[in-house]
C-alpha cells in the first residue's frame, strides 16, 4: 500500500494498492467528492499543466546550453556531448516526477 495525497493538493490521503485498487478510510470519499465539486480537481490539473510547461522550457534551455557548449568546444568528444544531454534530460524528468 502506498499513501498519496489525492490530486497532490486535496489534503485527503488515500491508500493505493497496485494489485487491489484504492482504499478509502472513513469520510475520505465524501471529502474527495467535496474537493472535486469545489473545483479543486480543475485547479490541480491547471497547476500540473503549468508545471509541465515550466519543465519543458527549462529542458529547452538546458538543451540549448548543451548545444552551445558543443559548438564552442572544438576538442570535445561525442561521448561527452551525449553525457551532457543525458544529464540535462534526466534532471528535467526527475524534477517533474518527484515534485
Amino acid at each position: 500500500m502506498n499513501r498519496i495525497n489525492f490530486a497532490r493538493c486535496s489534503g485527503v490521503i488515500v491508500d493505493i494498492c497496485k494489485g487491489h485498487g484504492t482504499w478509502f478510510d472513513r469520510d475520505e470519499l465524501s471529502r474527495i467528492v467535496a474537493f472535486i465539486r469545489a473545483g479543486g480537481l480543475e485547479a490541480s490539473r491547471a497547476k500540473e499543466k503549468a508545471n509541465i510547461e515550466e519543465e519543458r522550457q527549462h529542458l529547452r534551455q538546458e538543451q540549448l546550453a548543451v548545444a552551445m557548449h558543443r559548438s564552442s568546444s572544438l576538442g570535445s568528444s561525442d561521448a561527452e556531448d551525449h553525457r551532457l544531454i543525458g544529464i540535462a534530460s534526466t534532471h528535467g524528468l526527475l524534477k517533474f516526477l518527484l515534485d
